[in-house]
């Protein structure tokens, strides 16, 4: 059984213009996912997927690994309406040829991810022999959630929420969780399901930590990022 690590990085992105390889402290924002698929001691072959030479070009300075290979994407497979779920299902064979292969998906929004975090929700996947991904925790209560109505009020996005109940203790709330998209681990072959809608289906979390999970979408997200690593509270 062979881990492949796929970490996709298209070189456009209209809120944060270069994002992929927007330099965080001193390496380029790709290259932390890169590194972090490159020092697992269970990734086998680590394949970047991008529509940029530049950015292939860009990698390959850094990282310095035989593991590490191109997927070279099309303008159009890189487009903002093809999905990377899309693209895994449709490109499967090719992208993962072997019997029995796994593929951890890296996204590289998400650089604080590190080798021992992949290295970790592998072992997930072995010892419960489901697909794993990972998520983090909310930073406010979801029990508060509500929708604005077309009349300008609000409704409880749940009946019994804390504002409908009154019960507003923070310490009386139910921690609620969400996927934070630094790694998905499944097995290849589950890409020629039919019925495969998600990466989801059938998958258990691998819980980690709100700072680690960081997600770079913006401005204020690498401003963010860029604190955290300058303060020492990040190492990378």
């Amino acid at each position: 059984m062979s881990y492949i690590a796929f970490v996709p990085a298209r070189s456009g992105s209209k809120r944060l213009p270069g994002k992929n390889v927007k330099v965080l402290a001193g390496k380029p924002l790709v290259v932390w996912t890169l590194e972090a698929c490159v020092r697992s001691e269970r990734i086998d072959r680590v394949i970047f997927s991008t529509d940029s030479d530049e950015y292939w070009e860009l990698a390959r300075g850094y990282v310095k690994s035989d593991k590490l290979v191109r997927d070279c994407r099309s303008a159009s497979e890189a487009g903002d309406s093809v999905k990377i779920f899309d693209y895994l299902k449709s490109n499967h064979q090719k992208l993962f040829p072997g019997r029995g292969d796994c593929f951890v998906l890296t996204l590289p929004t998400v650089p604080f991810r590190s080798h021992r975090h992949i290295d970790e929700a592998i072992a997930l996947f072995e010892q419960q022999g489901q697909p794993v991904f990972s998520a983090t925790s909310y930073g406010f209560p979801i029990s508060f959630a509500f929708f604005v109505d077309d009349q300008g009020g609000w409704q409880p996005v749940f009946p019994d929420g804390a504002m409908v109940t009154g019960n507003t203790r923070s310490q009386d709330q139910r921690v609620a969780y969400h996927p934070n998209g630094a790694l998905y681990v499944r097995k290849a072959e589950d890409l020629a399901q039919q019925e495969l809608r998600t990466l989801y289906q059938g998958a258990r979390p691998y819980l980690m930590d709100r700072d680690i999970s960081l997600d770079i979408d913006n401005e204020i997200d690498f401003t963010i990022a860029e604190t955290l690593v300058k303060s020492g509270y990040i190492r990378g």
